[in-house]
């Protein structure tokens, strides 16, 4: 796991702005740096260094890569980066995990290739030689990585199947940057600092992040999950993009409902096996529900001999209080607990120094407590966490599923439609709900007096964008709309905190319902295995019978990673930044206006009845203090 960074330009690398874009990132890697240099002669060796205060001995280099390096396999200094391969065709800076890389590096032993370290790079080095970019179907993991291909003079990137792993790039100037993170790009190429509106709306209105290749930069980009870029530096530098993986929906063929629950069972014990591999601590954040109680349960019954701690958000407040919940797993798994208490002062504290992490606005107060729960586990000395992300979106695990399943139903003319709806009204799962959350389901006249652009948005800027869709309804059924949502609008900004919230504090994050075998299997097999009798995630709950403790398997209520958004938002804007309640200077007023923000802000505070919900209100919010921290204009 590690920050990477890169240059391309025609007219020679400026090795100060490769270090400095680097080091920019420390704290992604805080066990090692290096940088590579590489030229336009096809027969130079690319030069490896790993001492900030030496330039390259080449003349004009046109390609530099940088990196910082977290050690999580072979934790050896054979397994710093850049790397370069033995013939020196090769060189390559890689964030993330293979988690597969022992059966392929087995493969490839067998076909005649030799290692000199235990790290899962080298295992992509020669992936590459041997399969070229087809190698990318082969790895199962999580990464963002450059690799250099010196007798071709290419640049070929990749991105893992899901994003879990960050990958931004950027034109500027006849040059080409790459990096972990967006303000690398931006310290590096000086390009102007100007917001994406389509970014702005897509946020404010929808509370979308990362749902396509654009940002909140403009002229700033990520590369898509499940793609690749290549850079031909022999000819004039414009990427090309192409995909190696998409989820397709082909619904399974009948077969014995057992079969399908043994072997969802199987899959989720190799994704967790998987993701246990390595040569430092693991640990689990563990919030006391269904998803992250599954993966401790399941990883103590894989390796018993192991000692996982966990790692949990609490909160005083009833309505989040899910330490019963902990304290039930814990007891039954043997582990070590470990609890934060989030609280509304430290996070106003904070929010400034997340946002600089986030590099774009952050979506709610609730990534506070994944914030503080990251900084314990690096407290404690445990650099690698197991997560439950994105179990509910293949799984059917939010309340929306079951109104799609329902209408799915009914376009189907099934009679189970009957016995579903009875069953989920009389004695379905249980969940929180708010305003802002059921509005983006309503359609557009009825939600209208909802709509965060039209209520602190100028004229100019609703007018632009209040015809707006996010596709966020139905669609052709539930697999589609699984699919959306893992793929474009949930998974995206989930994970985009995932990372920021973790390699702010040194720590790696692995998601094992999102092993792509996982779920692949998981959205295509029937719907009725997801949802039944008015339980979500049935097939889950099925397979894990007699690994999970009664009372969490048959947990009805579902928080998720929560905060008490209204107090919080609430007390900040009565304390540190009170003089949003009175008109202030935004540096957004190209899209929201100054008097109209000013007073949504005094109707929250005061408890109007018509005020905006908190997650709405401090979306706004959240969206100036980013342009305030990073100078957008």
């Amino acid at each position: 796991m590690c920050g990477i960074a890169g240059i391309v330009s025609l007219g020679g690398v400026d090795p100060s702005g490769l270090m400095e874009m680097t080091h920019a990132v420390a704290y992604r890697g805080p066990n090692g740096f290096g940088f590579a240099y590489a030229s336009q002669n096809c027969t130079e060796t690319p030069e490896i260094i790993h001492n900030e205060n030496k330039f390259p001995g080449m003349q004009r280099p046109v390609v530099g890569f940088g990196s910082r390096r977290l050690a999580i396999l072979d934790t050896s200094s054979a397994g710093n980066m850049p790397m370069i391969s033995d013939d020196g065709h090769y060189c390559i800076v890689f964030n993330g995990e293979i988690y597969n890389y022992k059966e392929i590096r087995q493969e490839l032993q067998q076909r005649g290739h030799r290692f000199r370290t235990g790290t899962d790079t080298e295992v992509i080095l020669h992936s590459y030689q041997e399969w070229g970019e087809e190698c990318l179907k082969r790895f199962n993991g999580m990464w963002g990585f450059a690799l250099w291909d010196q007798s071709k003079q290419i640049l070929f990137c990749a991105r893992d199947r899901f994003g879990v792993k960050p990958f931004y790039y950027a034109s500027h100037n006849g040059s080409f940057y790459f990096g972990s993170e967006i303000k690398q790009i931006l310290i590096a190429s000086s390009m102007s600092r100007e917001a994406n509106s389509g970014a702005v709306s897509n946020f404010l209105e929808w509370g979308l992040v990362d749902n396509s290749s654009e940002t909140f930069f403009k002229n700033v980009f990520q590369l898509p999950g499940g793609c690749w870029l290549k850079l031909d530096v022999t000819s004039p530098l414009c990427p090309r993009i192409g995909r190696f993986w998409d989820l397709r929906i082909e619904p399974m063929p009948e077969r014995p409902v057992a079969d399908t629950i043994e072997e969802f069972r199987h899959k989720f014990e190799t994704s967790v096996k998987l993701r246990l591999r390595s040569d430092v601590p693991v640990g689990v954040s563990l919030s006391g529900g269904l998803d992250s109680s599954s993966v401790l349960c399941q990883a103590k019954q894989i390796a018993p001999e192991i000692e996982l701690q966990s790692f949990s958000a609490c909160f005083d407040e009833q309505a989040l209080d899910e330490r019963s919940y902990v304290s039930t797993v814990l007891s039954s798994t043997g582990g070590i607990g470990h609890e934060v208490f989030p609280q509304a002062g430290p996070f106003w504290k904070t929010i400034e120094t997340m946002i600089y992490h986030h590099d774009e606005p952050i979506l709610g107060t609730s990534a506070f407590a994944q914030w503080s729960v990251m900084k314990e586990a690096r407290r404690c000395g445990v650099p690698v966490m197991l997560g439950g992300q994105g179990a509910d979106e293949s799984l059917c695990g939010y309340q929306k599923y079951f109104y799609f399943y329902l209408m799915q139903l009914v376009r189907e003319t099934d009679k189970r439609f009957f016995r579903e709806a009875a069953s989920w009204i009389f004695g379905g799962s249980n969940f929180y709900w708010t305003a802002d959350s059921v509005a983006r389901y309503i359609p557009g006249l009825i939600r209208s007096p909802l709509s965060l652009t039209g209520r602190v948005g100028t004229v100019e800027f609703h007018k632009d964008y209040k015809d707006s869709n996010a596709d966020l309804g139905a669609m052709n059924g539930v697999a589609a709309r699984q699919k959306t949502d893992l793929i474009r609008t949930s998974i995206p900004a989930l994970l985009h905190h995932e990372d920021r919230n973790s390699m702010a504090h040194s720590v790696e994050t692995r998601l094992p319902f999102l092993d792509y075998e996982l779920v692949e299997f998981a959205v295509n097999c029937p719907t009725s295995l997801k949802l039944q009798g008015g339980w979500s995630k049935w097939m889950l709950r099925t397979a894990l019978k007699g690994t999970l403790p009664e009372t969490i398997r048959l947990r009805k209520t579902k928080l998720g990673f929560d905060a008490p958004d209204s107090a919080w938002v609430r007390a900040g804007l009565r304390n540190g930044h009170s003089e949003l309640c009175d008109t202030p200077k935004l540096r957004m007023n190209r899209f929201m206006d100054e008097v109209r923000f000013a007073r949504e802000c005094k109707n929250f505070v005061h408890r109007f009845p018509a005020a905006l919900p908190s997650a709405a209100i401090f979306r706004a919010i959240s969206l100036e203090l980013w342009a305030r921290a990073y100078s957008v204009s």
